[in-house]
């Protein structure tokens, strides 16, 4: 497997993809992991390693919040329940290696970056000022995106949590997904946020059938989903940038 990747091109190699991309927003999850990681194990190449990483996480929002316990937890626990995919070459040093730079970058938006949990959300204004941060401008797939809030409009999260990672113009997501986020958050309100690649935010009838979807789910699970926001390029809708649901009526 080791010599099976050393054979790959280099559009395909996570260095050499950073190294020759306009942005770094240009590379998928799993890549930047891998250049974390180095070095995959025999049977498992540090690309599927860190495939299998996010796996064990279900997003890279909540990965990168580990520390090296509970890296290790939830790789043993992955590990049980899918021994046919098993994350390998993840030992002790590798965790924390890994815990240090997610520790640095928390570090880093602390001092530098706007705490969110500071923004109390009163209009879709608000709300897109943090998702806008989250979903970069240009990026070539669709990601969905929960926004859990307290009792007073207040995230409960440093940043948006990225739920799912798409195809090039649909991100297939499941209610169950978007409130598993929010119960293990426990949030009393959800805001969701997806990206339109094409730059145009006008949602479509996919859009409409998934808010209408979670809006249902909101009132079974008693967790209230106030909006939904498509983001778009700054330039579209009226210069705003996206569409919030809500104010077409469909999150009430």
């Amino acid at each position: 497997m080791a010599s099976d990747f050393k054979k790959l091109s280099d559009k395909v190699k996570p260095r050499e993809q950073l190294r020759d991309a306009v942005s770094p927003s240009e590379l998928k999850p799993e890549a930047l992991l891998a250049i974390l990681l180095r070095t995959g194990a025999a049977g498992c190449n540090v690309l599927e390693t860190a495939r299998r990483l996010v796996d064990a996480f279900g997003s890279v929002a909540e990965l990168v919040k580990s520390d090296w316990r509970t890296l290790d937890r939830h790789i043993r626990e992955y590990n049980e329940l899918h021994p046919e995919r098993k994350i390998k070459g993840v030992g002790q040093l590798k965790m924390l290696e890994l815990a240090a730079a997610f520790e640095l970058v928390r570090r880093g938006y602390e001092i530098d970056g706007e705490d969110i949990r500071r923004i109390k959300i009163a209009k879709p204004e608000d709300s897109y000022r943090i998702f806008r941060e989250a979903a970069l401008v240009g990026e070539e797939q669709e990601s969905f995106f929960v926004l859990p809030l307290d009792t007073k409009n207040h995230p409960l999260c440093t940043a948006p949590l990225r739920v799912t990672y798409g195809l090039l113009d649909q991100t297939p997501v499941h209610p169950r997904e978007v409130f598993k986020a929010a119960i293990r958050w426990g949030a009393q309100s959800i805001i969701v946020a997806h990206n339109h690649p094409s730059g145009d935010p006008t949602p479509g009838k996919d859009d409409i059938r998934l808010t209408e979807r979670l809006v249902e789910a909101s009132r079974i699970i008693g967790i209230p989903l106030l909006d939904h926001l498509i983001l778009g390029s700054p330039s579209s809708a009226d210069g705003r940038g996206f569409v919030s649901l809500r104010k077409l009526g469909m999150c009430r």
